[in-house]
């Protein structure tokens, strides 16, 4: 939480998660029996919590648990898997959850989870490497994360050869969680996608404080 950096409380993030009604949920910063939060699996505490399906992407082992991103779903999930994302010079080892939906009317996309590094070149390998993930898939595919780039950045306009962000006229500001200044948190999803679904609303869930993000909500028809 903002007011106490120490204060891990996943009681808050699921009560947001449910009052935002989402039915797939991108998560980021995520630790697996880590100490700092109390030795529990965050992804799996979660979806408990939200009657909910799980998938959890190791990035990093760290302080003797593992710490990445996470997928929420009120559908089951099939074909996990974790991919790596290049790392061109120095940083955080960034990965994907990834996992396919069966949606109602028997409608299969891909969705995943990421949250690329701090570093530019890094993020512009990734960005590469989501590209190169959704010409290989051949469907619908959305991508939730914490891009650490603007909407009009070099590398994310690089992401555009190839995925619509999720923005209405404009981006949702959604960082930092008290007066955001920056829209760095979508959902991307690729040119299949876009063809098969539609944006009806995207939004940030401002005056929500269980993270050091503000959430975003996109909704889709199809």
């Amino acid at each position: 939480a903002p007011g106490n950096s120490n204060e891990v409380n996943l009681n808050n993030i699921a009560a947001v998660i449910r009052k935002s009604g989402a039915e797939l949920v991108a998560l980021q910063e995520v630790d697996v029996d880590v100490p700092r939060s109390g030795n529990v699996n965050q992804a799996k505490e979660l979806a408990q919590l939200l009657d909910m399906h799980f998938y959890f992407s190791k990035s990093i082992n760290y302080s003797g648990g593992e710490y990445g991103v996470a997928i929420l779903s009120k559908y089951p999930l099939t074909n996990t898997r974790n991919v790596l994302l290049p790392m061109p010079t120095a940083g955080e080892q960034r990965s994907v959850a990834m996992a396919t939906v069966n949606l109602p009317g028997n409608i299969s996309i891909e969705f995943a989870s990421t949250h690329l590094d701090l570093n530019l070149p890094n993020r512009t390998a990734q960005v590469e490497q989501l590209n190169e993930i959704s010409k290989s898939l051949d469907k619908p595919f959305f991508v939730g994360g914490d891009y650490n780039a603007i909407p009009t950045s070099s590398e994310m306009m690089k992401l555009k050869e190839e995925y619509t962000l999720s923005c209405m006229n404009s981006c949702p500001l959604s960082f930092p969680v008290r007066n955001p200044n920056k829209a760095i948190d979508f959902v991307a999803f690729n040119n299949m996608a876009a063809s098969k679904f539609t944006l009806v609303s995207a939004n940030a869930m401002v005056g929500e404080y269980a993270s050091d993000h503000l959430p975003v909500v996109a909704v889709f028809n199809y």
